[in-house]
């Protein structure tokens, strides 16, 4: 994740106002501290480089704030442990705060490896490791892994429910109203509500992501209607859900949402449909199938880092002083293939377009026929396919195209064609 400019600072401070300059405030605070414990903690390194020849000591702490990084950056760590031929004995040493976004996945975590108390210090303990021995050896990555997430398609998931968890889960269904044995589908829409209510001020920079739930009402009466329980998730959200169809549920807005409801739910659902947000790493994480809409952060991280190999439908940039929508190849000649804050959109004068209502419910069309084994591409689609993946090569960075498994939604191409212009 690259540092935000001095631009996006100072957009935020603009919009967010004294609540922004807290968390900036904070956040300075914490790079103060970290440079006084990389001195304070320098006779702590020597210990473990002098341990070093009987047992190599690693340091890190879980980003445990959001849920996406909670869930997929540790379960990513595991990964590479497994793959992992050390050549002597190895301890890792992981703090988590006390505080987190969600107690379930906090407690799912400590079933499955050795939580050190004392939160942030081993965090510090990993940097002054890093900073006296000039090297990583004893720093656990735990924070912005997507260049690992690749590897949870060649692992188990290291999280599971106990047989008590599974009960509860059981009654949770029934208290909702999806019957024993039945799919369901969960879904999501980004929206400002849960940053300005859990974070100190706004996350302006990453505006562009939002979209409304009413552009969804299509694709989830689509759902409904093939057999499905749609369960709209999220613990903050900006507008409900109303549907009188049974099998339609805003989840998101019950009173009795609760933290192992979230994470069961989208750990058993039969797919999630929605926001690039970090919720959709649950599912990712559980091994389910994850579709996209309104996909807006940067194409080369979600194509050759996260290796999401579902489709998915991306959002349109609309060129304002060209009044028109930009192809692959200008996206990537304009430098927007990165791009990750809103700023950038405006400093070039594009604005991020989110996904028609048909859009949405011709992929849910696809979905429901992939998930049952009935998609059948044409020779067309397929055509269409080669040639958008073909553009992305040729512009993509060299270095790091290889390859992989990811589609665009078929309906969503040929309704788009201008994209490979």
């Amino acid at each position: 994740m690259t540092p935000k400019s001095v631009r996006t600072h100072l957009d935020e401070l603009r919009r967010g106002g004294y609540k922004v300059l807290l968390r900036k405030f904070r956040s300075l605070s914490k790079r103060i501290l970290l440079s006084f414990a990389l001195v304070a903690f320098g006779p702590l390194v020597l210990v473990v480089v002098l341990l070093r020849p009987i047992v190599l000591l690693r340091f890190g702490s879980m980003m445990s704030a959001r849920i996406g990084h909670f869930i997929a950056d540790v379960e990513a760590y595991l990964c590479v442990r497994d793959q992992e031929k050390p050549g002597s004995l190895t301890i890792d040493l992981i703090g988590c705060a006390e505080q987190t976004c969600n107690a379930q996945i906090a407690l799912m975590w400590k079933r499955s490896i050795w939580v050190a108390p004392g939160g942030d210090f081993w965090k510090f303990m990993g940097e002054a490791c890093f900073f006296w021995t000039h090297g990583g050896r004893h720093q656990i990555k735990l924070y912005a892994c997507q260049k690992d997430y690749g590897r949870f398609s060649q692992t188990a998931a290291h999280l599971r429910f106990s047989d008590d968890e599974r009960r509860r889960g059981r009654d949770l269904l029934e208290n909702l109203g999806v019957p024993a044995g039945a799919p369901w589908i969960c879904i999501h829409n980004r929206d400002a509500a849960y940053l300005d209510r859990k974070g100190a001020g706004r996350y302006a920079h990453h505006d562009y992501r939002n979209f409304s739930i009413e552009s969804m009402r299509e694709s989830i009466d689509e759902f409904a209607r093939c057999g499905y329980y749609v369960l709209r998730m999220g613990s903050v959200v900006a507008e409900t859900l109303d549907s009188v169809n049974p099998r339609v549920i805003d989840y998101a807005a019950r009173p009795d949402r609760n933290d192992f409801a979230d994470v069961f739910l989208l750990a058993e659902c039969a797919a999630y449909f929605g926001s690039d947000s970090g919720i959709f790493a649950v599912p990712f994480v559980f091994r389910k199938p994850v579709f996209f809409v309104n996909f807006s952060s940067t194409l080369i991280d979600l194509f050759l880092d996260l290796k999401i190999s579902h489709p998915i439908i991306l959002k349109r940039l609309w060129h304002k002083e060209k009044q028109r929508f930009l192809s692959l190849r200008e996206i990537f000649e304009l430098g927007l293939a990165d791009a990750s804050e809103t700023a950038l959109f405006d400093q070039i004068g594009v604005e991020a377009v989110s996904n028609s209502a048909e859009d949405i419910r011709d992929l849910a069309i696809e979905v429901d026929e992939r998930l049952k084994g009935q998609w059948r591409p044409s020779a067309e689609d397929e055509a269409i396919q080669n040639e958008f993946w073909e553009i992305f090569h040729r512009f993509s960075p060299r270095q790091r195209v290889e390859k992989f498994s990811a589609r665009i939604g078929s309906a969503f191409l040929r309704k788009h064609a201008d994209l490979l212009s």
